[in-house]
């Protein structure tokens, strides 16, 4: 295998070059993150999937959000997140209730299991995500939370133009 300093030297050429192994290299941090996230939370558990499920659940509705709403969130299928909230649901997290204006919609709400899963965990959650940035200073850190927010907000802009209608903003 090639050493990661000689890959990276071999691709800052080009812009273009130095695009592709940004893609690259954000997959396989997210690939790693992902299994990260999911060691810490294997006790109680939880997945990665599951864990940004209830992430999101928490911290970006105002009221409880219907399955596509929350699919939209988390830029995914109806189907997966009916899946996540069933196993979310059958170990106490969340409930899935029908809408009480429209009957045939569900809504997912956090339920009390939710609430005693995020108590106390700040302090350990703090520490755990610190260490995924160890290796970045304060003005690094600053500059990536800029440069994402950019990234993110592009990548929303493509992604509704790829899925079209389906999706909703």
């Amino acid at each position: 295998m090639k050493d990661m300093q000689a890959i990276r030297d071999e691709h800052r050429e080009t812009r273009e070059s130095m695009e592709r192994y940004i893609l690259v290299a954000l997959f396989l941090i997210e690939q790693r993150w992902s299994y990260i996230v999911s060691r810490e939370f294997r006790e109680d558990g939880i997945t990665a999937k599951q864990w940004l499920f209830m992430v999101i659940l928490g911290n970006v509705f105002e009221r409880p959000p219907s399955m596509q709403e929350m699919a939209d969130a988390m830029s995914t299928t109806h189907q997966n997140v009916k899946q996540l909230a069933v196993r979310l649901e059958d170990k106490g997290l969340i409930r899935i209730k029908p809408d009480p204006q429209n009957r045939r919609m569900l809504r997912l709400e956090p339920a009390e299991g939710f609430h005693r899963f995020w108590a106390g965990r700040d302090k350990r959650d703090a520490e755990a995500v610190k260490s995924l940035f160890d290796s970045l200073d304060d003005e690094e850190v600053k500059s990536l939370f800029n440069i994402f927010a950019k990234l993110e907000e592009a990548s929303k802009e493509r992604y509704l133009e790829y899925c079209g209608r389906r999706c909703s903003k």
